[in-house]
């Protein structure tokens, strides 16, 4: 209920650029993110199945190509000239005709190695001593162990896992080799020789036929997680390095087409396929960023539809601006001059709609409060302005009395001269008090009518009457209403010095205070007997007068207060509001 009244209070701009936001550019958001993820995951899984796809073929590659080494050794079975070398003994007097047999030997031999560049040589050896081999000359190849496996196997075909073989001119390369004795054809348990066929493994590589290099990597395993094929030399021969792949490769079975996989920050995708009638697999890392990329273009398309979206969205907002909530705000600036008084406010008429009919309806209303204004409320004003005359007629005879009876007594205490000097005084302010039927008056001459007044009432009580004007310069032009200042050093020295034995000091104070004028009348007198000072405004005549007047001309706008002191004394304050013109037309 609280959200639902905050909301309530916000201008109606941001309700719309909040409605706007929520309900058109999130859920526009929400559902181009929503296709993004989607199509990525069919990309991903297209890519899954590709390459799935592709190891497959890469795969049955593989395999044909190990299955022709195979045939290879299997045509060295039955063919006569290798039984012929195998059985035929390395003495002397055998040496023309193992030469011839070598001769057809090595053409067969040449002719595979130069079909099958990665191929890369060729070793047959005999039991009688007899050794051939075809393509570079070798100066060290580790091949005992797999040797040794070949004769247990007794004519099954064994494959090396990868090794390093140097040739004569000191040059390393990796290989692969098919291991397999060769039995007699008439006694299969009679071994009469045994062939090493070795492929070079970064040409054996090639057929996987991928860009390794890339995002895309693919590499061949055996069972014991040493690796065969690798476009980095530097792996092969060895057990792979990364421990946790090869813990991902376990889960991967017939169920489990691909495991999702992390390295370094970036996720792959990790495919296996076994090489068929060996003992090594076939394994690829996907990594999804680079599969993400097939979604260039389609984010790319989300991409323009949300900023065409957007830009729409704007100018729909821009014309309900324009259209709407700008008339709205125009007719609310309407409204605040009415309430400062300005009753030509008008809204123009533009259309018919529920705001063009709001407009109509408050040029009508405005219409008849001028009317009423025309009417009624000057009537009022009249009156008030007789109140008002009538409360300030209070004042000038009571006033007049007492200077009268002053200058009575200075008349028989003095020379003509003194009572002229003073006569000269009371005229002067009766002019500034007739201020020739103004209910306003301005401060610098409001002080000077209180300080003649001053001056009179000091001829009368002498050097037992001290007084001090301030005024800040900037205040001396603003208008305020006519003897409001002198009531209430009338009040000081009838009531605050009654019976008051020692000096009377009175000290009025004027100045400005941000956009009110502070008026301060301060005495030593007698003050006031208790702390409930809103009596005596309430009840002093002068003060209540003063009051009434104040509330006439200005309404809630001024005020007057009794400031308690620390010292003796009383201590008034008048506070209005800082005018210079105009001022005829508010009372």
């Amino acid at each position: 209920m609280k959200q639902l009244l905050f909301f309530s209070n916000w201008k109606l701009i941001w309700k719309f650029l909040f409605i706007f936001i929520v309900l058109i550019i999130v859920p526009m958001l929400a559902f181009s993110l929503f296709i993004n993820s989607k199509a990525n995951h069919a990309i991903q899984l297209q890519a899954i199945d590709n390459t799935k796809s592709h190891l497959e073929k890469t795969g049955k590659n593989l395999s044909a190509v190990l299955q022709d080494i195979e045939d290879i050794s299997s045509y060295m079975i039955y063919s006569e000239d290798f039984r012929s070398f195998f059985n035929t003994s390395n003495t002397p007097q055998n040496r023309i005709t193992l030469n011839n047999i070598e001769d057809r030997i090595n053409g067969y031999s040449v002719f595979h190695l130069n079909s099958k560049p990665y191929m890369d040589s060729i070793t047959i050896e005999g039991m009688k001593e007899n050794r051939f081999h075809i393509g570079p000359p070798l100066v060290s190849s580790d091949e005992k162990v797999w040797k040794s496996k070949a004769i247990v196997l007794k004519g099954m075909v064994q494959w090396s896992g990868a090794y390093t073989v140097t040739d004569y001119w000191d040059r390393k390369n990796k290989v692969i080799s098919l291991f397999r004795v060769i039995n007699d054809i008439n006694n299969v348990s009679s071994p009469i020789g045994l062939v090493t066929i070795r492929l070079d493994a970064s040409k054996l590589y090639d057929l996987i036929e991928t860009n390794s290099r890339g995002k895309k990597q693919m590499f061949v395993l055996d069972e014991n997680n040493d690796v065969v094929l690798h476009y980095n030399q530097k792996y092969i021969g060895k057990k792979y390095p990364d421990k946790a792949l090869l813990v991902s490769i376990k889960k991967i079975d017939d169920k489990v087409a691909a495991i999702n996989y992390k390295k370094s920050g970036e996720d792959f995708t990790v495919v296996t396929q076994p090489l068929t009638g060996t003992n090594l697999s076939l394994v690829a890392l996907v990594d999804k960023e680079s599969v993400a990329e097939g979604l260039t273009g389609l984010q790319a398309s989300i991409k323009l539809m949300i900023i065409v979206l957007t830009l729409l969205g704007i100018l729909a907002m821009i014309g309900f601006y324009h259209f709407n909530i700008k008339r709205i705000l125009y007719l609310t600036n309407q409204t605040q001059r009415v309430e400062k008084g300005d009753f030509f406010a008008r809204v123009p008429d533009m259309s018919s709609d529920e705001i063009g009919l709001l407009g109509y309806r408050f040029n009508q209303m405005v219409d008849r409060i001028r009317f009423l204004i025309d009417s009624k409320y000057k009537m009022e004003i009249r009156n008030r302005e007789s109140e008002l005359k009538l409360l300030q007629s209070q004042i000038n005879p009571h006033f007049l009395y007492n200077t009268l009876d002053m200058i009575r007594w200075t008349a028989r205490l003095e020379h003509a001269m003194e009572t002229s000097k003073l006569i000269e005084q009371l005229s002067k302010m009766f002019r500034i008090s007739l201020n020739r039927g103004n209910h306003w008056i301005s401060l610098k001459d409001e002080l000077t009518y209180s300080q003649i007044y001053l001056e009179l009432q000091k001829g009368r009580l002498g050097n037992h009457l001290t007084f001090t004007f301030y005024c800040d310069h900037e205040v001396l032009k603003a208008k305020v209403l006519k003897q409001m200042i002198q009531p209430l050093i009338e009040n000081s020295i009838h009531h605050g010095f009654e019976n008051f034995r020692i000096s009377r000091h009175i000290y009025i104070r004027c100045f400005r205070e941000a956009s009110k004028v502070i008026i301060d009348v301060i005495d030593n007198g007698k003050g006031f007997p208790s702390e409930d000072f809103q009596q005596y405004i309430r009840n002093g005549y002068a003060l209540s007068n003063i009051q009434d007047r104040l509330y006439l001309a200005f309404g809630d706008d001024a005020q007057i207060s009794i400031i308690p002191k620390d010292s003796p004394g009383a201590w008034v304050r008048v506070m209005i509001p800082y005018q210079e013109n105009g001022l005829d037309k508010k009372v």
